[in-house]
């Protein structure tokens, strides 16, 4: 089970970009239900796990629960805030600050790479 101790060595480097790898997903325990994974992730990041909202996935009728881990917490401000300010932010400081992930009813994780 992966603990915060050692969440460093899950990490990647993309050019600027700090991103989780695959490598972390593959470690995680299986989950049954988005509670169950949702929590789990929470105690990992704590803040930095951001709820985004919800949504009906198009292909089976699930439930999809959609998140993002903030990995660059400037950045990620800064770009929420122009967002909310002019509807838009450009720039990849914004783009490449966080990582997005769903969570589906059954505790299945899906991160965006």
């Amino acid at each position: 089970m992966i603990n915060k101790e050692e969440l460093d060595r899950y990490y990647t480097l993309s050019g600027k970009r700090k991103m989780l790898s695959r490598q972390f997903e593959e470690a995680l325990p299986r989950f049954h239900s988005h509670a169950e994974a949702r929590e789990y992730l929470n105690s990992l990041f704590g803040e930095d796990f951001v709820y985004l909202g919800s949504q009906e996935d198009e292909e089976d009728d699930r439930v999809v629960y959609c998140y993002t881990i903030v990995h660059d917490r400037p950045g990620w401000e800064e770009g929420t805030r122009k967002m909310k300010e002019t509807g838009y932010a450009s720039g990849s400081d914004f783009i490449h600050s966080s990582q997005d992930v769903q969570i589906y009813e059954n505790g299945q994780i899906w991160m965006v790479y």
